[in-house]
């Protein structure tokens, strides 16, 4: 009895964690392939980028919060910390900031460090170790070990030095509607069980 009761909480776990599913939280299309918002300089030994024109929306599919028109960003140099293979680097820790369009904060993806692919100019990009998400249109949540992208476009330069336009996608795995709760149940019904 006592080992149906366990493996009848560990399966209501385990399907509590299929439940979860990675989601978009932020994203956006390239605003302007005029205006490279990216400058990648290994002579510099760092990435950085930011946008700070017109024309970005950031969308925000999954959440509450709106998409916001016109919204911006920054990203402080990163810098490299070594070579992985041609044209692939490993990047320090950063974060990159977004605001609204009157500079209001709303989302802060912070890294320890980071993979950056410069050597397929068709195919670049940069993606975030040990992310975390925080910010005003999470609502106050602060999600952990999540995962962004940058991805190039329209480079100019080589695999060393370069500007590029990019688009943008972040995911986060937000538990489903009530999976929390079964888990809850099982845990209850475990516990009546007992007494």
């Amino acid at each position: 009895m006592q080992y149906a009761r366990l493996l009848a909480t560990v399966a209501i776990a385990g399907f509590a964690a299929s439940a979860a599913s990675a989601d978009t939280i932020a994203t956006f299309a390239d605003p302007a392939p005029s205006n490279p918002p990216f400058l990648f300089t290994f002579n510099g030994s760092t990435l950085s980028g930011s946008w700070a024109l017109g024309g970005l929306t950031l969308q925000t599919p999954v959440l509450a919060a709106p998409d916001y028109a016109n919204a911006t960003f920054n990203m402080a140099p990163v810098a490299v910390t070594g070579l992985v293979a041609p044209g692939t680097f490993s990047m320090g820790p950063g974060s990159v900031n977004f605001f609204d369009a009157f500079s209001n904060p709303l989302l802060t993806i912070s890294f320890s460090g980071g993979l950056l692919n410069s050597a397929n100019f068709g195919s670049s990009d940069f993606i975030g170790e040990n992310v975390v998400f925080s910010g005003p249109i999470l609502g106050g949540n602060i999600l952990s070990n999540e995962a962004f992208a940058f991805s190039f476009a329209n480079q100019v330069g080589n695999a060393s030095a370069f500007t590029a336009t990019s688009s943008f996608t972040s995911s986060a795995t937000i538990p489903a509607p009530g999976a929390f709760a079964l888990v809850g149940l099982g845990g209850l019904a475990a516990f009546r069980r007992r007494r």
